[in-house]
């Protein structure tokens, strides 16, 4: 896994250098806020596609993602919830990191790791200074490839996602999506929820996460 990040890191770099260029134009177009020049997709030979956007000359911050084809839609009615419940354990420890070393690694650098879940993707970013793009690399690629995904942090993750089902079905217009989609697509993986059923946040283990 180790190798694969290193690897990883120096195929990204280029692709990188050439998104946070400064480049010259004029007032107008260096305006921050102003829309990204383009975007532009390199395909790396191990098949990983990277997406880079220009921005303002002035602008001293990148926020950098892996986005993942798969959400809940690729779930069964047995594990419907894992992708989301593996979002919330991702941030929990890895083989090389505590979850007090990786919180610390994020607030020295001032910035924000976050991720989030939906039926089609899960994605997990970081927004920080381009000084440290390769260190919040390295914090993603360790976040996905090295994990701990550890019994007890899957436990006390339960009521945590439970609270959070609570808020969202107070939100209307949250419950009526879901409530489409389960009319829309039944019993398929598009008519499940993202955070799955109540019953299934109780009893998911650490295998189902890593089968999933």
């Amino acid at each position: 896994a180790a190798n694969a990040v290193a690897a990883t890191r120096r195929m990204l770099r280029p692709a990188l250098r050439r998104a946070l260029q400064t480049r010259h134009k004029s007032a107008q177009a260096s305006v921050v806020g102003a829309l990204p020049e383009y975007t532009e997709v390199t395909t790396l030979k191990n098949g990983l596609r990277v997406a880079t956007e220009r921005v303002p000359a002035e602008c001293e911050t990148v926020t950098l993602g892996v986005w993942i084809d798969a959400g809940s839609r690729y779930e069964a009615a047995s594990n419907n919830g894992a992708a989301h419940f593996l979002e919330h354990i991702a941030f929990k420890g890895t083989q090389r990191r505590t979850q007090r070393q990786l919180e610390v690694a994020i607030e020295d650098m001032g910035a924000h790791l976050n991720a989030y879940t939906s039926r089609e993707q899960t994605v997990y970013y970081a927004k920080l200074f381009r000084k440290d793009v390769d260190v919040g690399m390295e914090i993603l690629g360790d976040i996905l490839q090295n994990s701990l995904l550890d019994s007890g942090a899957v436990d006390r993750e339960r009521d945590v996602i439970l609270r959070e089902m609570e808020e969202v079905n107070k939100q209307h217009e949250e419950l009526i999506l879901d409530l489409l989609h389960e009319a829309a697509y039944r019993d398929g993986g598009l008519g499940r929820t993202i955070l799955g059923p109540e019953r299934n946040i109780k009893r998911i283990s650490r295998q189902d996460l890593c089968d999933y």
